[in-house]
């Protein structure tokens, strides 16, 4: 019983070694612009969650030219095509990323000649699973779910999504400011809601951080699962857990807002992660290369239009579009391996 007991200490610190280790490594420059910390202040209460060093790259424009998209080896095989379907992910409520998306592609229609039509699919692997099979040409991700479908269809990465003049964002994680939990260590016993299971910020990164606080998700904290994270921000309020993790700031949403306009100051945040590199915009392995170059072009144009600023603003939060690469998740990756590897398998 001893052994057994010094074993799972053991082994919790180890994984805290090695998921703080690969934070580390994945930070990139140290001096590098971080997301400014969230209205409340998290309570500092893992070395995880004290780690400021960026995983993002800090932008300063977003004019590169349609020459900048890199096309993967062996991709951007097929012929052109006129209509295309571009999806995106439920992190929100489905009228209101509708409602954006038809914006969206009314927009690159108009830049890049073709047809595109806005799905909003059910399940973050949706979109990597409709482009396996060839039925959804764009998608607007996480970067879980990119590197997820990455491994498993090759779909490739061309733009991310910019806030604070940031490629990249940190996940929070929140309870009632009435609750009496302060750290990560007081949802010892109580109920946290997590989202997708493809969700970084929902998902992985409040796992590792329990873990890290010597917490066995399913075990020492019960999980409630929420896809939409607006309603994982509500969920708390509304006692279906102790506390809810999500994108910052999932609580300044207007569907949020409108029904709670004192959020900020009803709930608190307790755990707040390194930035997660950045929601990227991805493409089919196989969509012809010249389509790709137009649909960059024509996400960067969006971009630094005034409407098409409004549009992904109130889609996502998004304040920018900038290039990205698939090199730019390798530190996400290494998070993965450490705590969930059975993804990438």
């Amino acid at each position: 019983m001893r052994f057994a007991t010094r074993y799972r200490r053991n082994s919790v610190l180890l994984l805290t070694l090695i998921f703080t280790g690969l934070v580390l490594a994945a930070c990139g420059d140290p001096t590098a612009t971080t997301v400014p910390a969230a209205t409340t202040t998290a309570a500092p209460t893992t070395t995880v969650a004290t780690t400021t060093a960026a995983v993002a790259t800090t932008v300063a424009t977003t004019t590169a030219t349609a020459t900048d998209v890199a096309i993967p080896a062996g991709a951007g095989t097929e012929a052109e095509k006129k209509d295309l379907v571009m999806a995106l992910v439920p992190s929100r409520q489905s009228d209101v990323i509708q409602t954006q998306a038809d914006n969206i592609a009314v927009f690159l229609s108009k830049e890049t000649g073709y047809n595109i039509k806005a799905v909003v699919v059910k399940s973050y692997a949706a979109v990597g699973e409709g482009m396996g099979a060839k039925n959804i040409d764009i998608g607007w991700v996480g970067p879980l779910d990119y590197v997820v479908s990455n491994k498993k269809f090759g779909v490739y990465a061309i733009t991310g999504s910019v806030r604070a003049g940031v490629l990249g964002y940190p996940a929070l994680i929140t309870a009632r400011a009435d609750s009496g939990i302060n750290t990560l260590a007081d949802l010892k016993g109580k109920t946290i809601i997590l989202g997708d299971e493809l969700s970084a910020s929902s998902n992985l990164y409040p796992r590792a951080a329990l873990i890290e606080a010597g917490l066995k998700p399913d075990v020492d904290v019960k999980v409630n699962k929420i896809t939409n994270q607006s309603a994982i921000a509500i969920g708390v309020i509304e006692k279906a857990g102790d506390a809810g993790a999500f994108y910052s700031d999932a609580r300044t949403n207007k569907e949020v807002t409108d029904k709670y306009p004192n959020v900020l100051t009803d709930t608190k945040v307790i755990y707040k992660s390194p930035l997660i590199p950045a929601d990227p915009q991805i493409v089919r392995k196989d969509l012809n290369a010249g389509q790709v170059k137009k649909i960059f072009a024509a996400m960067l144009k969006l971009s630094g239009d005034t409407n098409g600023k409004q549009y992904i603003k109130d889609l996502f939060t998004i304040d920018a579009l900038a290039p990205i690469k698939d090199s730019d998740y390798e530190g996400l990756r290494k998070v993965i391996q450490a705590v969930k590897p059975e993804l990438l398998s």
